[in-house]
């Protein structure tokens, strides 16, 4: 197993998040999109105030700064705690872990360019303002399918789904699932009540 923290690959993830590949392009190679690039969130004011629930999807449009559009939706699908981690010794950041995963999916619009997707937008939010974001755990005993560390392309038309691995303090919960892609307002889902 593996444990990615660092702020070089953070910075990297969250680039990869925003890049997508321009079928308007003769050479065929992706096209990143920037800091600069132009946010068209669709989510409802409602969406925007209150928090989802888990299984409701998060549509949403951007243009790329070549001028391409990406779109789609993205689900949280689901929220397990506990569960049981293999090897999980030294993984933690916590005396008493706890571990939970996060089922997620994001699926590109027929209309949309490539989007590439990673685990670096997502965190959980607790009821004492305080987040943990995604902590980059693969590897054996990691439960699967795993979402992609470093990013994955997702191609007009198609999904991808795969489980974020957690760990908190034993005793704790979080109360939100927040996805926050750079160049865009977060989107918060409710976590259930144990």
């Amino acid at each position: 197993m593996h444990t990615r923290t660092t702020t070089a690959v953070t910075a990297v993830l969250l680039l990869a998040t925003v890049t997508a590949c321009s079928s308007s392009s003769t050479d065929n190679k992706p096209r990143t999109a920037s800091a600069k690039t132009t946010s068209r969130a669709t989510a409802s004011t409602a969406a925007k105030t209150s928090p989802l629930k888990i299984g409701t999807g998060h549509h949403w449009s951007d243009t790329d700064t070549d001028g391409s559009h990406i779109s789609g939706t993205t689900t949280v699908m689901g929220y397990t705690q506990p569960i049981k981690m293999d090897h999980s010794s030294g993984l933690s950041d916590f005396a008493h872990p706890v571990w939970a995963t996060l089922d997620v999916k994001l699926c590109a619009d027929s209309s949309s360019t490539t989007v590439m997707s990673s685990q670096s937008p997502w965190a959980l939010g607790f009821p004492d303002d305080t987040r943990i974001q995604a902590p980059f755990v693969s590897g054996a005993g990691v439960p699967k399918p795993e979402y992609p560390l470093d990013g994955a392309a997702v191609k007009a038309g198609t999904c991808l789904r795969g489980k974020i691995t957690f760990s908190m303090e034993r005793g704790t919960r979080p109360n939100q699932i927040i996805y926050g892609p750079e160049g865009r307002d977060p989107v918060e889902w409710a976590v259930p009540k144990a």
